[in-house]
């Protein structure tokens, strides 16, 4: 009987043992696997606004960071989740990872720039605005980029038996990174909020209110998995210090896609505008991120007019 309790004992101390890796390996897996579900039902749902306002325009600096926003999660989100489910050596996990979170890195910094230039357009791109913005990514910049090239440096992977890869150790380095992301965050809202108070006290354009409350909005969604990223690799093992990283770089992409959906879809509505009969027949295209178009330039009933229609007047104006 001793003999007995002294292997149910060590059986269930070899159990024990195993616990946080059973719990990393489900916990990071599922969430990984929701990132990717996340990622993929957005891109099918805005798959036609995608082609009827970045497809079908000319090619410009919203549709380059656009398709960069757009497709680069992808690409880690997806290699992250080949990793967690295939069988991998610990030099190969810390290989691959090491671009994992370089393209998490890269697309995070084309995202904020969205943001940035954003904030600069409802600003009515003011100078003191811009030398602020770029300050503010000159502190922020290289501070990120040197706490992300030190993490990686420090992550140590073990064999996992149930495959994926298995994170050993990390310094809780990663967590000053997010604090720059939060910082750069809460200065664009804080932006906004101001923006927003200056400007509503008179009636404005539909898309312009969009455009101010969506900045909100994805603040309010962003703050919460930056905050977590921030506490996490302080209090939970090492194994979670990148728990909720493509959780955010998914999240912060979508969002940041739809900013970029609302000007292409009004920069597609003043291009219409400006090929009607009597504007001259020309093309004439905003900048990207320009300062509040006037009302007259994007009238309800300009934006309503079918293609179809625009056709016919046009082969009507080529036969006068």
């Amino acid at each position: 009987m001793l003999i007995t309790l002294i292997s149910c004992i060590h059986h269930s101390t070899h159990v024990l043992r195993k616990v946080p890796q059973l719990l990393e390996q489900n916990l990071v897996r599922n969430t990984l696997v929701a990132s990717g579900t996340v990622l993929v039902y957005d891109f099918l749902c805005t798959f036609d606004q995608e082609v009827a306002y970045a497809w079908s325009n000319p090619r410009t600096i919203s549709s380059f960071l656009f398709f960069i926003n757009r497709y680069l999660p992808f690409v880690d989100t997806f290699m992250a989740l080949r990793l967690k489910f295939s069988q991998n050596s610990p030099e190969e996990c810390l290989e691959q990872y090491t671009v994992v979170t370089w393209f998490i890195v890269l697309g995070t910094i084309f995202s904020e720039a969205i943001l940035f230039l954003r904030t600069y357009a409802i600003w009515e791109r003011k100078r003191v605005i811009l030398v602020s913005l770029v300050l503010l990514a000159i502190i922020v910049l290289p501070v990120s980029l040197t706490v992300a090239y030190l993490e990686i440096q420090s992550l140590v992977y073990v064999p996992s038996w149930e495959g994926g890869c298995l994170l050993l150790k990390a310094r809780p380095l990663i967590n000053v990174a997010y604090i720059m992301l939060v910082i750069c965050e809460t200065t664009m809202a804080v932006l906004t909020v101001i923006r927003a108070y200056h400007l509503f006290r008179e009636p404005q354009t539909t898309w312009i209110i969009q455009l101010h409350k969506d900045g909100l909005i994805f603040y309010a969604f962003l703050l919460p998995l930056s905050l977590a990223n921030i506490i996490v690799p302080v209090t939970a093992p090492s194994m979670f210090a990148n728990w909720l990283a493509t959780p955010q770089r998914v999240i912060h992409s979508i969002l940041c896609t739809r900013v970029l959906f609302l000007i292409l879809r009004q920069r597609s509505a003043t291009t219409l505008t400006n090929r009607l009969p009597g504007s001259g027949n020309t093309l004439r295209l905003h900048p990207v991120f320009a300062s509040v178009p006037d009302e007259e330039q994007t009238t309800t009933s300009m934006q309503i007019i079918m293609a179809t229609e625009l056709r016919d007047l046009e082969e009507s104006e080529s036969r006068v």
